[in-house]
């Protein structure tokens, strides 16, 4: 029953169960048995979302052949790319302690303009001759125009070098439109080579793990301090968490991603 569907609910045990063995057995019973009978406690998490399509054959073979160009780059010339949607309120997106007096749960105060969007493009490197994450923080919607902007600025700022592999997922703004010629562009006058990452291969990204960390440490950075930033206090406690990521940081995430 679990192999044929891990999502299933405890009533759907009890009911299964009675009709396949004619006994009927209790819903502490069937969570115990998960939690106490195996060697880890089946309990429940919030699992990664799966889109069927990524394992229709012609993505399988892209993802294979991106798997055997990959091997052959040294890691350290390659340098991942992405975009992330940042809310200004997920840095107070974080639990209180409940009033142990009156058992009341306590505001939270923030920033007036805590329901700013802001838009993230970055990549991340374990190139010593660059810093580890370059990241630019901006107002505007991430389009095809923007990204080639903030690419743009990325080059100028030295973060790549010519040889360099810039790899990036398949979204619409990275290879259409304007941006249909933005390999061209990067090979002819900075000798950068792009890559795209296989269909739905979020896994293979380790700039998802800088957003992953950069969402969490905003979670702990002390409110006074927030307060005492005022406007945009999310945008800017974001680039100092960026700035102070390490290469031993990224490192880590390029060995999850199995590429060291």
């Amino acid at each position: 029953l679990y192999l044929a569907e891990p999502s299933r609910c405890l009533p759907s045990y009890v009911r299964w169960l009675k009709q396949l063995i004619g006994t009927e057995v209790s819903e502490s019973t069937i969570s115990r048995f998960f939690k106490e009978a195996f060697p880890y406690s089946a309990t429940l998490r919030r699992p990664n979302l799966v889109p069927f399509d990524k394992f229709r054959p012609e993505n399988c073979m892209k993802a294979i052949d991106y798997l055997n160009i990959i091997v052959q780059i040294d890691p350290r010339r390659i340098k991942f790319g992405d975009e992330k949607s940042l809310k200004g309120k997920e840095v107070f997106n974080r639990k209180v302690r409940v009033n142990p007096m009156t058992g009341e749960i306590p505001p939270l105060y923030t920033t007036s303009d805590f329901r700013n969007t802001y838009s993230l493009t970055g990549f991340c490197s374990i190139d010593r001759r660059s810093t580890a994450v370059f990241c630019s923080i901006h107002d505007e919607i991430n389009t095809a125009t923007e990204f080639s902007v903030q690419v743009e600025l990325a080059m100028s700022s030295g973060f790549f070098y010519p040889g360099d592999v810039m790899v990036l997922d398949n979204a619409t703004i990275h290879s259409g439109g304007e941006n249909s010629v933005l390999e061209d562009w990067l090979w002819d006058r900075f000798g950068v080579f792009v890559l795209f990452l296989p269909a739905r291969s979020p896994e293979f990204n380790p700039i998802e793990l800088v957003w992953n960390t950069l969402v969490a440490r905003l979670k702990n950075v002390p409110l006074d301090e927030l307060y005492a930033i005022g406007s945009d206090c999310s945008a800017i406690a974001s680039q100092k968490i960026i700035s102070e990521m390490t290469h031993s940081e990224v490192c880590s995430y390029y060995k999850k991603c199995n590429l060291l």
